[in-house]
């Protein structure tokens, strides 16, 4: 019995510790919640995540392909970090994009990452984002769009580093496909070349969104909310990094500014982390 005392603590201290070992400025908030699971990209793990590969125009007409080459796990100085690179080379546009659906999913917990995004400039269209791991078609499988930059209303405005999105998107199906999105400019810059912390609490009445501790917005989905029905299933996490498309509204390749012939951009992600 004594062994098996000591295994069990032992096993939830290491639990804990592999939330909280980061000391990091934008670190978890209360060290001491339980974990359900972390990935500190120490190398990539094919268990939890899928590298996607797509044509240019899948989805949103973006202009990037999407490929396994522009996804890897490498050093930012001292971190180790998933790298999606996007890279202007030879006429085409190449970006990554990763995924975990059917192998890592949970519903009504916290998630957040620790984020360096790029200078989205006018096209690049970083994100971190969840889906409905179900057999749903979109967008009635539900989709929350914890972090999104680069749209063309920041462009507009000339605050693309401080522009923030956040939606969430539902619906029975494309024709009758809903939104509810926040824009707003954040209090100082998040393509500053440092780490931000994007964070989401989820639970059965609301999808409350944050940033290095600081709430951005709160979307209903109680059961007097109408979307009730989207937003209680096992999701599933995205991260990429797209170049133009609807978004941005940057449909050409001679518009984009960021990632000019022979350019690249990266996204890096030095932890994520679900309680």
């Amino acid at each position: 019995m004594k062994n098996v005392k000591y295994l069990l603590f032992a096993f939830l201290f290491f639990t804990q510790q592999a939330c909280a070992s980061h000391d990091d400025e934008n670190g978890p908030q209360n060290p001491a919640e339980s974990c359900f699971f972390v990935d500190e990209f120490e190398t990539f793990n094919e268990q939890v995540w899928t590298k996607e590969v797509h044509e240019p125009g899948w989805g949103n007409r973006e202009l990037q392909a999407y490929d396994k080459e522009h996804v890897t796990v490498g050093k930012d100085g001292d971190k180790s970090v998933l790298i999606l690179t996007a890279e202007h080379k030879d006429g085409m546009i190449y970006s990554g994009r990763v995924n975990s659906k059917g192998k890592m999913n949970f519903k009504h917990r916290k998630i957040e990452a620790s984020i360096k995004l790029p200078k989205t400039a006018n096209d690049l269209w970083p994100a971190f984002w969840m889906m409905g791991d179900n057999e749903k078609p979109w967008p009635q499988c539900g989709e929350i769009d914890i972090l999104e930059m680069g749209e063309k209303n920041g462009i507009a405005n000339g605050t693309t580093e401080t522009f923030l999105n956040s939606a969430i998107h539902y619906g029975t199906s494309i024709e009758t496909h809903r939104q509810e999105y926040h824009a707003a400019d954040f209090a100082h810059s998040l393509q500053d070349g440092q780490y931000h912390t994007y964070t989401l609490e989820w639970d059965a009445y609301k999808l409350a969104v944050s940033v290095d501790g600081i709430l951005f917005h709160t979307f209903d989905i109680s059961s007097v909310s109408g979307r009730e029905e989207y937003f209680h299933d096992n999701c599933y996490v995205l991260f990429n990094l797209a170049v133009g498309g609807d978004f941005p509204n940057i449909l050409e390749k001679d518009q984009i500014t960021a990632l000019p012939e022979g350019a690249k951009a990266h996204m890096y992600v030095d932890w994520i982390r679900i309680y």
